[in-house]
């Protein structure tokens, strides 16, 4: 079977009449361009150039040679840049895991800045600390620090736990009842609808055990929705009530008056992570997904 390399070493030649400028133009070594040529003679049975003293000339079987593969060689070459060209596209693009609920709250009104090539991919947390590992993601976007021999974690912010309510909740005073009568402050809450994105409730207990000196809520959810932003979207569709969420994922609805977060002390929950590929995250793009989530 005849090689391709074969056949673009010997256009080369042909065109240069010169072994050492034939490999200077390819990029190989001069005697890889003398096999090439010995090669296809020996396939082809014919001599194709005589060497001279300076360069070569070609034989009459070279120039009809020449006349057969010329428009082939070129239209190959063609199609091997456009190739080469799309292929550099495809590793330019920035590969992000990331779950549903952070995707909307930290990723969807952001993507379109990062460039014009970026595929999001939606998983688990460890599913996707893995894959970047692996290489398979460029980076991800995780709610835990990472330390690992293939990866670079870098905090992107502290988030921290919020009672949320619908507009129509009248608990202005809670932070002043919390600190002077809390089981007051227990029962006003519990007599609310509560909205929870997990069956065990488990954001809920935690701001009992930060504000009420680790006294367990007596409250089973009246609706439960396993999506921490879709809990909050089912909020705003009437029935009043109260939702314990991550600031960053209250804060649109606050934003356009659809919710609004009572007054409490501060409960810090958890550090916003980007994870990244140490061969495969390019270094602007890491810097600028950074910028973009910490804005």
């Amino acid at each position: 079977m005849i090689n391709l390399e074969w056949l673009r070493s010997f256009r080369t030649v042909y065109k240069t009449k010169s072994l050492s400028a034939a490999s200077e133009l390819l990029n190989i070594s001069q005697p890889t361009v003398s096999q090439h040529i010995k090669s296809l003679e020996t396939y082809l049975n014919q001599e194709l150039f005589t060497r001279k003293s300076k360069g070569v000339i070609e034989t009459d079987e070279g120039r009809i040679l020449n006349t057969l593969v010329s428009g082939t060689i070129e239209e190959l070459e063609e199609i091997e840049g456009q190739i080469s060209h799309k292929y550099s596209e495809i590793k330019t693009i920035g590969t992000i895991g990331i779950s549903p609920s952070l995707y909307k709250t930290v990723l969807c009104n952001r993507m379109t800045a990062l460039g014009n090539r970026i595929h999001v991919k939606f998983g688990k947390k460890d599913e996707l600390i893995k894959d970047v590992e692996l290489g398979i993601l460029n980076y991800a976007v995780v709610p835990e620090e990472v330390n690992t021999f293939d990866t670079i974690c870098y905090p992107v912010e502290d988030q921290d736990l919020v009672l949320v309510s619908t507009p129509d909740v009248e608990l202005n005073n809670l932070k002043s009842l919390i600190k002077q009568t809390p089981a007051k402050a227990q029962k006003l809450l519990a007599n609310h609808n509560w909205y929870a994105h997990d069956a065990a409730s488990g954001y809920i207990k935690i701001f009992w055990l930060n504000i009420f000196a680790k006294k367990r809520p007596n409250i089973i959810p009246n609706y439960i929705v396993p999506n921490e932003y879709e809990i909050l979207t089912l909020m705003t569709s009437g029935t009043n009530g109260l939702s314990v969420a991550l600031r960053s994922v209250a804060q649109p609805f606050v934003n356009e008056g659809s919710l609004k977060i009572l007054p409490h002390n501060k409960i810090p929950f958890r550090k916003l992570c980007l994870v990244a590929n140490k061969k495969k995250a390019p270094k602007q793009m890491t810097e600028k997904i950074l910028g973009l989530i910490k804005a």
